[in-house]
C-alpha cells in the first residue's frame, strides 16, 4: 500500500480550528467532504490534515487528484492506480477495488470532485459500505449529498490577521520584505479587498519578485485580473482568479448562471423576497428562482446565513461580467433601485443618525479610488488597462462570442 501524499512545500497559515475539527472528523467519520468557493484552500487544508493523520494515527493515505480527469469512466482506474492496485481478475473493477481495500486503515482523498459528482458519489457509497476501516475525504465545491456525509465548509482567511500573515510569508519567499509601515498598510488594504481568499493572495505575492506591493496594487483594476507569473503547480485554472471562478460557472445550470448574473446587482446580504422581486422574470419564474438559488448555495457560489444570502465580491464581479453580456445590467440596476425607493427607510435613533454612513458603492481597488479622488493622471501618463468584460466584441473570449440566446439572455452552449 502506498502513501502517495504530495509534499508540504510551505508553512500552513492559520486554520487551527478547522484543522483540529477535520482531524477529529477523520477519526470518527467514514465520509468527510470539504466544500468552499474556488481558491479558498480546500486541497491544502486536506493535505495538512492527512499528513497529521499519518503522523499521529499511523494511518496510510491515498491521494487521488481528479482535476485532470475528464472522463468519469476512468475514475475507478485512477483511484486503483493511486492506491497501487493492479487488478488481473475477471471481477468488476469497483468490486475488486473494494475487496482489496476492505481491511485497509487509510484515508482516501478524492481531490476536486465537483465535475465528477455522480461517479464519485457512486464510488464513495461502495467504499463506505465495504471498507469499515477506510475514511473517504473529498474536496469539492459541491457536496456529494450522501447519507452520513460530514460537511466541512472552508471559509476565506480572516482579513485582518491570517490573510495578512499569509501575504507577508509568501512575499518573503518571493524576496520581498513587507516590513515598511506603508507596505504593511498596503498589504492590509489588499487583504480586505481580496477578501482573504488564499489563491488571490498567493497570486499577488507571485508578482513581488519583480514589482513592489504598491505597484501591484496600482495595476489591479479588478479582482478578476489576478494572474500567476511563471509556472504553477496544480490545476491550470488556478493560474488566474478569472478561470478559477469560471470553473464554477462551467458547472452551473443555465438558470443558475442567469441568477448568478442577476444577483450581482446586490452588495452584501439579501433576503429571499428581494431576490424574487429583483431577479425573477423570463425563465426565472418563482419556482425556478428558488431552485437556482439552492443550486448556487450547493455549489458554493452563494452563501446562506441568518441574515439571508450573499456572494463574495470576487464571485459577484464575475457574475456582473456576465450580466453585462446578457444586456440586463441596466434593467437589473433599475429594478434594484425601484425596490429600494418603494421600501420605507429604517428607523434610527436620533443620536445614531450622525454616525450612519452610506454604503460604499465604488468597488474598485483602494489605490484606484484614491486616483479617482485626485482626478485624471497628467498628460503623457499611460491610461488604464481596458476591462476584459467591456472589451469590444472582437476582443472577447471565444466562449463569449459563441454564446447562444436563451429566453432573452445569453448562455454558453
Amino acid at each position: 500500500m502506498l502513501s502517495n501524499l504530495p509534499d508540504i512545500s510551505d508553512e500552513f497559515i492559520g486554520r487551527k480550528s478547522e484543522l483540529a475539527h477535520l482531524s477529529d472528523a477523520l477519526m470518527r467519520e467514514s465520509l468527510v467532504t470539504l466544500i468552499g468557493v474556488g481558491g479558498v484552500g480546500k486541497s491544502r487544508l486536506a493535505l495538512h490534515a492527512v499528513h497529521a493523520a499519518l503522523r499521529n494515527q499511523r494511518r496510510k493515505a491515498i491521494w487521488v487528484e481528479l482535476w485532470p480527469l475528464r472522463d468519469d469512466r476512468l475514475l475507478i482506474a485512477t483511484v486503483a492506480d493511486a492506491a497501487g492496485f493492479a487488478d488481473h481478475t475477471a471481477t468488476l473493477p469497483l468490486d475488486a477495488l473494494c475487496e482489496w481495500l476492505a481491511d485497509t486503515d487509510a484515508v482516501l482523498v478524492l481531490d476536486s470532485c465537483e465535475h465528477l459528482l455522480s461517479s464519485c458519489r457512486h464510488l464513495a457509497a461502495h467504499l463506505v459500505m465495504t471498507c469499515p476501516s477506510l475514511t473517504v475525504l473529498a474536496t469539492s465545491r459541491e457536496p456529494l449529498e450522501m447519507p452520513g456525509e460530514h460537511l466541512v465548509t472552508v471559509q476565506p482567511l480572516p482579513t485582518a490577521t491570517d490573510a495578512v500573515e499569509l501575504l507577508r510569508r509568501r512575499a518573503s519567499t518571493a524576496g520581498a520584505s513587507l516590513t515598511d509601515p506603508k507596505d504593511r498598510a498596503t498589504a492590509a488594504r489588499l487583504c480586505r479587498w481580496l477578501e482573504g481568499i488564499p489563491l488571490s493572495l498567493e497570486l499577488v505575492a507571485g508578482h513581488l519578485g519583480q514589482r513592489t506591493l504598491r505597484e501591484v496594487e496600482n495595476t489591479l483594476w479588478s479582482r478578476l485580473d489576478l494572474e500567476a507569473e511563471g509556472e504553477v503547480t496544480g490545476p491550470s485554472r488556478h493560474r488566474a482568479i478569472r478561470t478559477t471562478i469560471g470553473w464554477s460557472h462551467e458547472l452551473c445550470e443555465p438558470s443558475e448562471r442567469l441568477l448568478w448574473a442577476r444577483l450581482s446587482v446586490f452588495r452584501g446580504t439579501v433576503d429571499i423576497d428581494t431576490v424574487h422581486a429583483v431577479c425573477g422574470g423570463g425563465p426565472l419564474h418563482e419556482t425556478a428562482v428558488e431552485a437556482a438559488l439552492s443550486g448556487l448555495v450547493a455549489k458554493s457560489v452563494v452563501s446562506r446565513g441568518a441574515g439571508g444570502y450573499r456572494m463574495l465580491d470576487t464571485v459577484r464581479d464575475y457574475g456582473h461580467m456576465w450580466l453585462d453580456e446578457t444586456g440586463e445590467a441596466s434593467s437589473m440596476a433599475d429594478r434594484h433601485a425601484e425596490l429600494g425607493h418603494r421600501r420605507p427607510p429604517p428607523t434610527r435613533h436620533p443620536r445614531n443618525e450622525a454616525r450612519t454612513r452610506p454604503a460604499r458603492t465604488d468597488d474598485s481597488p483602494p489605490s484606484r479610488r484614491r486616483q479617482i479622488r485626485r482626478g485624471p493622471p497628467p498628460s503623457g501618463t499611460p491610461g488604464p488597462r481596458p476591462d476584459p468584460a467591456r472589451a469590444p466584441e472582437r476582443n472577447r473570449p471565444e466562449r463569449v462570442r459563441n454564446s447562444v440566446r436563451y429566453a432573452g439572455c445569453r448562455f454558453r452552449s
